[in-house]
């Protein structure tokens, strides 16, 4: 079996090779009592999956990944700098819930002896869905892109905010799927065990992402993420997986980021996926998916083009170079289906401003 880190260091020395590979540029802290600063993010799709951390408190993962950005939500947030020490407060779709306020202390810690920085932060976030009710939908990512550009917009020094990979490398402390949401389109997050922490973040790839054409069959689920991290890493299964998932990347730089291995790709990741997970006993899919899987199995032996993926959750999404394929396929479909789009400009914030004050002010 290959060393993980060598395999990593061989990925780094290729992205910097080709001249796609971006330092996260020094900045420097610049505090002002009350400063609001505010961002946005958008939900993720795995092409190449990832679970598993090396690095729990640090947010890094075994092995790299690639996803394509979407645009079925959008989280926006709001962040305040205050001058007092700890007191920093979460809230998420108008809750405080505990978890959320754990989950913060985490990332602020790193955050904050990053650029010494001694006060707090308080943070208002909003989750914004084109669907009811959905599992696998990449949510965690756009809400830890969304925090991350606001702290940077709140916190840091104004060039700060143009840096992608500045954000997407604190990003990561919040989710490690936000790496790839806060560079957009079809971005690899470099990580293995080792890796120097700064170079753990995300780039944009030199792919096009209007010529991939997608949508979802919106399904909802119980299972929770951080579950499916745990479980994963508990497969007989995940090790192997983890060695191939090297190769494979490397496969995908030298063909040039094919778009079309990319997305077959990301239907053998999701099948692959869903095997580590029901080898410790528990089952991602529904009887609704299952149907939209088996359904489209059939579909695309007849149909060469047409693929399909999921994350974890039941939610599936499919892909293809040609949008009429999904057309044809999804035409004969009860089940509502969600076509997505290139995620454009910022999502509107205009209202959530007043709300973000209003709770700002609320809690001093």
């Amino acid at each position: 079996m290959s060393d993980p880190r060598e395999s990593g260091l061989d990925i780094f020395r290729k992205l910097v090779s080709l001249g796609i590979w971006r330092d996260v540029p020094q900045s420097s802290a610049a505090l002002e009592d009350g400063k609001i600063g505010a961002g946005f993010g958008f939900p993720i799709i795995g092409l190449e999956k990832f679970l598993g951390y090396f690095d729990h408190p640090l947010n890094i993962a075994n092995f790299p990944s690639i996803s394509l950005t979407t645009d079925f939500s959008n989280a926006v947030a709001f962040c305040r700098y205050t001058e007092k020490p700890a007191s920093d407060l979460v809230a998420l779709d108008g809750s405080t819930d505990r978890k959320y306020q754990e989950r913060a202390h985490k990332a602020l810690s790193f955050f904050k002896s990053l650029y010494d920085i001694p006060g707090s932060f308080h943070f208002y976030i909003v989750r914004r869905r084109k669907y009811r009710s959905a599992k696998g939908l990449g949510e965690s990512a756009s809400v830890a892109a969304a925090v991350a550009r606001s702290v940077v917009n709140c916190a840091l020094e104004g060039k700060a905010s143009e840096s992608d990979v500045l954000v997407s490398r604190l990003a990561r402390l919040v989710s490690g799927s936000g790496t790839r949401s806060a560079t957009g389109g079809v971005s690899l997050w470099l990580s293995y065990p080792y890796i120097v922490e700064s170079r753990c973040h995300a780039i944009r790839l030199p792919i096009e992402q209007g010529k991939i054409h997608y949508g979802t069959f919106p399904i909802p689920s119980e299972i929770a993420t951080d579950d499916a991290h745990r479980l994963a890493e508990s497969s007989p299964f995940y090790g192997r997986w983890m060695m191939e998932k090297f190769d494979r990347m490397i496969e995908d730089i030298d063909s040039g980021f094919d778009i079309d291995l990319l997305l077959k790709r990301s239907q053998q990741e999701m099948f692959t996926l869903n095997s580590v997970i029901l080898s410790t006993g528990n089952f991602i899919q529904t009887p609704s998916s299952l149907r939209i899987i088996q359904d489209l199995l059939a579909f695309s032996k007849r149909n060469e083009g047409l693929y399909f993926t999921a994350d974890t959750g039941p939610s599936i999404v499919l892909l293809s170079r040609d949008r009429h394929l999904i057309e044809e396929f999804i035409s004969e479909r009860e089940e509502k289906f969600l076509w997505g789009n290139v995620p454009g400009n910022p999502p509107a914030m205009k209202g959530l401003e007043r709300d973000a004050l209003d709770f700002f002010n609320r809690n001093g």
